[in-house]
């Protein structure tokens, strides 16, 4: 039962990349790894730890092209209504692409966010098929512009 629940454990982190691919799955199997490298992984600042400057420039850009009019993130304080929140949208973005109902071309949560961004009409997000208040898209932005929001996005955890 235990090695089962360590197995299934190791599945979800992983698939949350909340572990090194080179964590030695015996040593994992046989619960002698696990605690101290999730929890080493897990409370390592670094490992979520963003670049003030870029994530500066993608608040600004966010702010500028008033994202927080229809979502909410919590970093930017904002409280839209209209759309989806954007807390923990790295989570969000990893889990949307194993939707079935996802059917764009990104593979990466990067590249979900930047398709969602550039083309929002790819995925309507569960909930929000009916609103009158779709959203936009900003290809008017720089490619640059882009990666800063996206960088932002990403850094929601």
């Amino acid at each position: 039962m235990t090695r089962l629940f360590v197995i299934f454990l190791l599945a979800i982190l992983s698939l949350c990349a909340c572990i090194p691919a080179t964590v030695d799955m015996p040593a994992v199997m046989t619960g002698v790894a696990v605690a101290p490298t999730v929890i080493a992984r897990l409370s390592t600042p670094t490992a979520l730890q963003a670049s003030a400057e870029r994530m500066d420039e993608g608040l600004r850009i966010y702010r500028n092209q008033y994202c927080g009019v229809c979502h909410q993130l919590t970093v930017g304080g904002t409280t839209g209504q209209f759309g989806p929140s954007q807390d923990g949208m790295a989570w969000t973005a990893q889990r949307r692409l194993l939707d079935l109902t996802y059917m764009g071309q990104a593979t990466t949560p990067q590249e979900y966010l930047r398709e969602s961004i550039l083309s929002p009409e790819i995925y309507i997000v569960d909930g929000y098929a009916d609103s009158s208040h779709h959203m936009p898209s900003f290809v008017h932005l720089s490619s640059q512009e882009i990666d800063a929001l996206v960088y932002l996005l990403e850094h929601q955890r």
